[in-house]
């Protein structure tokens, strides 16, 4: 087994997850000080992750007021916005649907005419390209 097949089978090595490789990877690390290394490496981030596990980790004393002001805010902001029946009775206005609809057909006319010059740009390129292969 060389280092780069050793690198990738660690991670399942610390994870006792091994078997046929677990038995190369031994003996890999018998002989190689680098691979140990990497090995020790993963143990230290293993050992460090599990005690982050466990730990609780106390909010900042600032982050309370800051939400509660934050929502209060959103509150009073929402109380500036109209209520749900006048924007309901705006969207359904007939004329800003026609105008919504002719926005999306010219859209979409818009895109087909780009997509039909930039098909016939590449026909052309490709006519021109097999001319100057058999010129």
């Amino acid at each position: 087994m060389e280092c780069r097949e050793a690198a990738q089978h660690i991670p399942a090595y610390i994870d006792q997850t091994g078997g046929p490789a677990a038995r190369a990877l031994d003996a890999h690390l018998r002989t190689c000080e680098q691979c140990r290394g990497e090995l020790e490496a993963y143990q230290d981030l293993q050992g460090a992750l599990a005690a982050l596990a466990t730990r609780t980790i106390e909010p900042p004393a600032w982050l309370l007021p800051a939400t509660i002001e934050a929502v209060r805010s959103r509150a009073g902001l929402r109380a500036r916005i109209p209520a749900a029946r006048e924007m309901r009775e705006r969207l359904t206005d007939p004329r800003l649907a026609a105008a919504g609809g002719a926005a999306i057909v010219l859209a979409g006319l818009a895109t087909g005419a780009v997509l039909i010059r930039g098909r016939r740009r590449r026909r052309l390129v490709g006519t021109l390209r097999a001319a100057a292969a058999h010129a």
